[in-house]
């Protein structure tokens, strides 16, 4: 079956085939090709019914905030509305090499080169876990009003991948919001999405399945099935100063496939490696069965210590996390007082390194760049440049076999997914790397 798509400026057809947008559509060098179809693309399959260009999308999801700012909307929830109105670097356009340490990205889509380096640079600039994903970035330059170049500090080959990280997004996209929905947008630069638009009602859990059931929405995001890829982690980081006392009272104490089962909402699964399993793809070292061994019980401290845990408010895993860990350390003499702080907030102590935080980020579906923002997170940026010292095929085995390592203050917890359940007249509905749907390619099959 071929599908046509009438376009917006007239009744000229257009081709759109299967999960291909903008990315990687024009001759790249192999090396660039091959890491921006690992983030961008996704296996296709039709479920079947005929394709009815046209149409709106009744979704429901199970969230509480709508971050305008891409670095602050990175759970894969979030994440997924954001990039209906944005885009990753890597999907604007074509990257190639000039040189072995300069990136070039030829923009198609209607914004300017200048708005792109000044997003990547403030992403550098802000404090946030994800700088350390543009740690190789000397330099961002607009170098036409289509052409972004990017100096490196090295050969990075995972540099072109990491501009696919939803966090680095930025206007346009398939979509444009107007009034109470979103619409397709009808810049020529970009495909078309098949559908007119999508309306998202942002609900709780319950009230988005009745909607669903009921057949009030054709989409639920959010649910607790429907897994994709694992990579939004959980960590728990501690001050320096608490040292391996604190390191072994945690993990002592701490069942992390219970804590997982009993207060961290479905899919997800417990991670005892620095980075999750979903991040070494391909490789021949695997984090699948990585645990690491439960120390003995320590007696309580003599002298019962006072400490601050902050975490997301947004986030009810979080807080319940953070009450049970607040049940479990308390014996043993670290006293939890809990703080919710709004996402900004909590970036921003995250920074003055507070006694301990609960930290959730999204990660990127290669060893190294995921071991980048873990070691970032754990003060340890440092223990990178072994690694970036070795020959480019060992790095990512190399990666692997470090996340299996503890860090002295870093403790990952959980890592989950995004649940999407869809009606049946929702068809091509696929994921990127993320395990985030690409609902740009979603058609309405006809009853």
């Amino acid at each position: 079956m071929t599908k046509a798509r009438s376009s917006r400026s007239g009744s000229q057809r257009t081709e759109r085939p299967n999960s291909q947008s903008l990315d990687g559509q024009r001759t790249q060098p192999a090396g660039a090709v091959l890491a921006v179809m690992l983030l961008c693309f996704a296996p296709s399959s039709d479920a079947g019914g005929r394709a009815r260009a046209g149409g709106t999308l009744e979704a429901a999801a199970v969230v509480k905030t709508a971050h305008g700012d891409p670095l602050l909307a990175d759970t894969p929830l979030e994440a997924t509305i954001s990039q209906l109105t944005k885009l990753p670097p890597c999907r604007l356009g074509d990257l190639s090499r000039p040189s072995p340490r300069t990136v070039r990205l030829v923009i198609r889509a209607s914004t300017s080169a200048t708005d792109v380096a000044k997003a990547l640079q403030r992403a550098k600039d802000t404090p946030s876990p994800y700088r350390a994903l543009l740690a190789p970035m000397t330099s961002v330059t607009a170098v036409a009003s289509n052409v972004v170049e990017f100096e490196l500090d090295g050969p990075a080959p995972d540099f072109e991948a990491v501009l696919c990280h939803p966090v680095l997004a930025v206007p346009p996209s398939f979509f444009a919001s107007m009034s109470d929905r979103l619409v397709a947008n009808a810049d020529p630069a970009l495909p078309r999405a098949w559908l007119d638009g999508i309306t998202i009602r942002a609900t709780d859990a319950r009230t988005a399945e009745r909607l669903v059931a009921q057949r009030k929405a054709q989409l639920l995001l959010g649910g607790e099935s429907g897994e994709g890829a694992l990579l939004y982690a959980t960590y728990l980081v501690a001050h320096p100063r608490l040292g391996a006392p604190f390191a072994q009272a945690l993990e002592s104490s701490v069942d992390r496939p219970g804590l997982t089962r009993f207060f961290v909402r479905p899919p997800a699964k417990a991670l005892s490696t620095l980075i999750p399993p979903a991040s070494e793809t391909g490789k021949k070292a695997t984090l699948a069965d990585v645990t690491w061994p439960t120390p003995a019980r320590p007696a309580p401290l003599a002298t019962p210590v006072e400490l601050t845990l902050v975490y997301d408010a947004a986030l009810d895993e979080h807080r319940a996390v953070a009450e049970r860990l607040q049940v479990k350390l308390g014996p043993l003499g670290y006293r939890l007082k809990l703080e919710a702080l709004a996402r900004r907030q909590l970036r921003e102590r995250l920074a003055t390194n507070p006694d301990l935080a609960l930290v959730g980020v999204l990660m990127p579906p290669l060893p190294l760049p995921a071991l980048s923002m873990a070691l970032s997170l754990a003060k340890e940026p440092a223990r990178l440049l072994e690694l970036e010292a070795m020959p480019e095929l060992a790095r990512a085995e190399a990666a692997v076999e470090r996340a299996s390592k503890p860090a002295p203050n870093l403790f990952p917890l959980f890592v989950q997914g995004l649940g999407v359940t869809a009606a049946r007249d929702v068809q091509h509905l696929t994921r990127d790397a993320y395990g985030l749907p690409r609902l740009d390619d979603v058609f309405l099959a006809v009853e």
